[in-house]
C-alpha cells in the first residue's frame, strides 16, 4: 500500500517584547522562506491497479536530512513504496530506461506524467501514449522478481532497448528480450474492447488484408478462380488435370493496393497505400514451399525461386525490385503428374516462435532459450497444424472478445436471382454441417466471380477448428455468428465442437446471423421470407420487416436452446440478440416475442457515426439544420462539422442519444447492452468518387478522428454499455469502406488515430468496467 503524502514544515519561532505601554519591534521576515519538503510517489497502472515503483534514480532539491526520509530516498532512488522527496514548487528529474524526465514535484507521478514531460510539437498525444506505455513495459520487464503484485523494484542491471521511448519498436524489443529469457510478452492492461475479424482473403484484389496464418497458401485465390475452365479438381479444390499451352493452372496471393501501376484498374491508381507496405503485414525473406505430389510450381512478381527439390522449393518474397511488375504473388502449376498430382501446398513464413510464446516471430534458434525454438517449416510438415502469424496474434491479443463473423464468411449478400419458386428455393436453401469449411480445403477464401460463385464461398472461410484455436491461443472470448440457414444438425455439431475444444475459462458468445434487420444481406431476406410464410408480421403495418424481426427472435431462441442443451447450462455462454441502434421498438418486440427474453443474455446494437449522405431523406433536406451532407463536403473541417452536428440523424451526438435509449430499453428487461460493430462509417460505397474517397481517407488519418472515438467510447460506457466490438481489424482503406482500425498490421500507433484512441481508452480503464466481466 502506498504511503500517504506528507508535508514536513519547518516552523520559525517568533518572539516579541511588549507591556507597560512600552513597545518593541519584531524581526523582519526572511525574504527567502525555507522550502517545504514533501513526499511523492512514483507509480504505474498495471491491469487497472496502481503499483509502486522503487529503485528509480531521481534528483530534486529536497533536503537529504528532511525528517522521515528513508535510506533509499537519501541515496536518491525511490523507495520500495515509490516514495521520493522534493521541495514545494521545485522540479524532480527521474532517470529510467536510459532517459531523463523532469517534472514538477507532485504527490503522485505516473508514466503518463513522465511522458507528457517529453511532449513537444513533434510528440503529440499518440506519441505520448507510446512513451507512457513503453515506460510501463520497461519497468515491468525490469522488475526484480517479475511480480507486479508486490510493486515494481527496478533491477538497475536490466539494459533497455537502444532506442528512444517514443519508438513503437521499443515494445517489440522488450518482448524479444523476454522471449529469449523464456518469459511471456507483457501487457499493462486487461482488454475491455472487442474486435471484428475480416475474411481470410478480401474479395477485391485492391485490399491489403491482415494475414492470419504462417502458411500463406491458406489465403490464396482458389485455383478455380483463375485457371482455365476445363481444369478438374478433387473434393478439396486441388487440380487433378494437367496444364497445357492453352490451359493454365494458376492462382495469386497478396494482391494489394497500388500507387502507379497502369496494369491495374484505374480506380486504384493513386489510391490507399502502396503494395510495398505488405512488408508491414508479413516479413520479406526466404519462404519454404512444401507440397505433396509430383510436378512443377512456378512463381512470379513478389516471389522468386531460389532452389527446387522434390516436394520442397525455396523462394524469396520481396515487395519491391525489378522483378515486381504487378503488385501480387503469382503461382502456377506448369507440370502436374496425373497419377500423383500436386496438392497440400504450403508457403511457409521464415523463422518461427519460441515454445510458449506465439506472439513474437524469431528468425532462428538464436532468438529462443535452448531447446525452445519451433520453426514454422518444421511444424507445417503437418499441413493441418494451425500456426498463426505472430504479428496477427500480437495485434489480436489486445482485445477481450473476437467476433468471427467475417473470418467464417457468415454474412453474404443475396446470391439468388430471378423470381418465383426457383428464387425462393435458392433463398431458403439449407446450410449443412457437411458444407462447412474444413481443414482439408485447399484455400479458405475466394472472390465472388462467375467461376467461383458466392454459393461456393458462403460459410467457407476459416474452419471452426481455426476459430477455436485462435480464441484459445489468445485467451480471448470468441463471438460466433451462426449462419442464417444453418440446420439444427449444424447448430448441434457446432456447439458440441465448441463445448469440447474451447478453453473452459472462455465463454462462447453466440449470435444468430448478422444484421437480420438489414435487407442488403441474404440473412435478412431469408428471415423475412420465413416470417411471412408463418404470418408473423400480420399485426404490423410493415408486415415484411416485422415478420423478419419476429422470425429472427424465434429462430435465435431455438438456436440458444440448442446450445443450452449441448452445454447443459449457460455458465459458458453469452446468448446475443442483434438489433439496430435507431429502433428501440425492434429491441422491445423481439425480446417480448414468445419466450425470447428468457434465453438472451445481451442485446447487441451497431454503433456507427457518420452524417447525412445526401438530401434525399427528409431529415437531411434542410440546409439550415444540415449545412453540408457528405455528398457536399469538400474540406476536412466540413467532414468533422457534419459528424459533430447535433441535428444530423447519423452524427455522433445523435448516436449517443440512440445508445442511451437502447441501454435504457435493454435494462428494462435486465439484459446487457453490447455493440457488435462500431466506429466511423464514412464510405463512398463502391463508387468511383475518388475526390470524396480521398477526403474520407484523410479524415480517418486525422487526429480529430481519434478524438471522436474517445468521445464515442466514453459515451458508451457512461450510457451503461458493456462489450463494445470495434470494426474492424487491420486492412487498407478501399472503395467499399474505411473501417479498419489500422491500415496494416505493422502501422505505427502514432499514425493510426482510431487505434490509438481505442488503446488509450483500454489503458485508461485498466480492465473492463461492468459486473460479471
Amino acid at each position: 500500500m502506498l504511503l500517504q503524502s506528507m508535508a514536513i514544515t519547518a516552523l520559525a519561532l517568533v518572539t516579541g517584547c511588549g507591556g507597560g505601554g512600552g513597545g518593541g519591534s519584531s524581526p523582519a521576515p526572511d525574504p527567502t522562506p525555507t522550502p517545504t519538503t514533501l513526499q511523492g510517489n512514483l507509480v504505474i497502472s498495471v491491469n487497472g491497479v496502481t503499483r509502486a515503483v522503487g529503485n528509480v534514480s531521481y534528483s530534486s532539491t529536497a533536503s537529504a536530512n528532511a525528517a522521515g526520509m528513508v535510506t533509499a530516498q537519501a541515496n536518491n532512488v525511490t523507495g520500495l513504496d515509490g516514495s521520493f522527496t522534493y521541495s514545494s514548487g521545485s522540479t524532480v528529474t527521474f532517470t529510467l530506461a536510459g532517459q531523463t524526465f523532469t517534472v514538477t514535484g507532485a504527490s503522485t507521478v505516473t508514466a503518463e506524467i513522465l511522458a507528457a514531460a517529453q511532449a513537444s510539437s513533434s510528440c503529440e498525444t499518440a506519441c505520448q501514449n507510446t512513451v507512457a506505455n513503453n515506460i510501463e513495459l520497461f519497468l515491468l520487464n525490469a522488475d526484480d522478481d517479475h511480480d507486479a503484485s508486490n510493486g515494481i523494484n527496478l533491477n538497475a542491471s536490466i539494459t533497455p532497448p537502444a532506442m528512444p521511448l517514443n519508438s513503437e519498436a521499443f515494445a517489440t524489443k522488450i518482448n524479444e528480450q523476454r522471449t529469449l529469457a523464456g518469459l511471456t510478452p507483457l501487457v499493462t492492461f486487461k482488454p475491455s474492447l472487442g474486435i471484428n475479424t475480416e475474411a481470410p482473403q478480401a474479395e477485391q484484389d485492391s485490399i491489403i488484408q491482415s494475414v492470419p496464418f504462417a502458411d500463406l497458401f491458406r489465403i490464396a485465390r482458389p485455383f478455380k478462380e483463375l485457371s482455365c475452365a476445363s481444369v478438374t479438381y478433387d473434393t478439396n479444390g486441388w487440380p487433378t488435370s494437367a496444364p497445357s499451352s492453352s490451359c493454365v493452372i494458376r492462382t495469386t496471393l497478396l494482391s494489394g493496393a497500388i500507387l502507379t501501376n497502369p496494369a491495374v484498374a484505374t480506380e486504384n491508381i493513386g489510391r490507399t497505400i502502396p503494395a510495398s507496405r505488405f512488408s508491414e503485414v508479413i516479413p520479406e525473406g526466404r519462404y519454404t514451399v512444401l507440397y505433396d505430389g509430383e510436378g512443377t510450381i512456378v512463381y512470379g512478381n513478389y516471389a522468386q525461386l531460389v532452389s527446387r527439390s522434390p516436394g520442397k522449393d525455396l523462394i524469396d518474397i520481396k515487395f519491391t525490385g525489378t522483378a515486381v511488375r504487378l503488385e501480387r504473388m503469382d503461382l502456377s502449376i506448369t507440370a502436374n503428374t496425373l497419377s500423383n498430382p500436386i496438392k497440400n501446398i504450403r508457403i511457409v513464413m521464415p523463422g518461427g516462435i519460441c515454445e510458449g510464446n506465439p506472439f513474437v516471430r524469431v528468425a532462428d534458434a538464436n532468438g529462443c532459450p535452448a531447446g525452445k525454438y519451433q520453426a514454422f517449416a518444421d511444424t507445417l510438415v503437418n499441413r493441418n497444424a494451425i500456426v498463426f502469424n505472430p504479428d496477427y496474434l500480437n495485434f489480436m491479443k489486445d482485445f477481450r472478445v473476437v467476433r468471427m463473423m467475417n473470418l467464417m464468411e457468415a454474412s453474404p449478400r443475396n446470391p439468388c436471382t430471378g423470381s418465383g419458386d426457383a428464387y425462393n428455393t435458392c433463398l431458403l436453401q439449407d446450410f449443412t454441417w457437411a458444407q462447412r469449411a474444413k481443414m482439408t480445403d485447399s484455400t479458405w477464401g475466394g472472390s465472388a466471380k462467375d467461376n467461383n460463385p458466392l454459393l461456393q464461398r458462403y460459410g467457407r472461410g476459416a474452419p471452426l477448428e481455426v476459430q477455436v484455436a485462435l480464441a484459445n491461443q489468445l485467451k480471448t472470448h470468441p463471438w460466433f455468428n451462426i449462419p442464417h440457414n444453418a440446420t439444427d444438425d449444424y447448430v448441434t455439431e457446432f456447439a458440441t465442437y465448441v463445448r469440447d475444444n474451447l478453453d473452459p475459462s472462455l465463454k462462447a458468445h453466440i449470435e444468430y446471423t448478422n444484421e437480420a434487420w438489414n435487407y442488403i444481406f441474404w440473412g435478412s431476406l431469408y428471415v423475412r421470407k420465413k416470417g411471412m410464410d408463418l404470418g408473423l408480421g400480420n399485426a404490423f403495418t410493415n408486415k415484411e420487416y416485422w415478420a423478419g424481426a419476429l422470425y429472427y427472435a424465434q429462430r435465435a431462441t431455438e438456436i440458444f436452446k440448442n446450445w443450452e442443451n449441448v452445454f447443459n447450462n449457460n455458465s459458458r455462454l453469452v446468448r446475443i440478440l442483434g438489433t439496430v441502434q435507431t429502433d428501440i421498438f425492434l429491441t422491445r418486440n423481439m425480446l417480448n416475442h414468445d419466450d425470447t427474453k428468457n434465453h438472451v443474455d445481451a442485446v447487441a446494437t451497431n454503433a456507427y457515426f457518420y452524417a447525412c449522405l445526401n438530401r434525399s431523406s427528409t431529415s437531411c433536406s434542410s440546409t439550415t439544420t444540415i449545412p453540408k451532407t457528405l455528398a457536399e463536403v469538400t474540406t476536412l473541417d466540413e467532414v468533422f462539422a457534419a459528424i459533430d452536428n447535433p441535428n444530423d440523424p447519423n452524427g455522433l451526438p445523435k448516436l449517443q442519444t440512440n445508445l442511451s435509449a437502447q441501454a435504457t430499453e435493454v435494462a428494462r428487461f435486465g439484459k446487457a447492452l453490447h455493440a457488435y460493430e462500431g466506429g466511423q462509417h464514412l464510405t463512398v460505397d463502391g463508387s468511383s468518387d475518388d475526390t470524396r474517397r480521398a477526403l474520407f481517407e484523410a479524415a480517418n488519418r486525422d487526429p480529430r478522428m481519434g478524438e471522436r472515438y474517445t468521445t464515442l467510447l466514453n459515451a458508451w460506457k457512461a450510457a451503461g454499455g458493456q462489450q463494445f466490438m470495434l470494426y474492424t481489424q487491420p486492412q487498407s482503406f478501399h472503395k467499399w469502406g474505411l473501417f479498419a482500425m489500422k491500415e496494416t498490421l505493422g502501422q505505427p500507433r502514432s499514425s493510426a488515430p482510431k487505434y490509438d484512441a481505442a488503446m488509450k481508452f483500454q489503458e485508461t480503464q485498466g480492465k473492463c468496467w461492468w459486473n460479471g466481466c
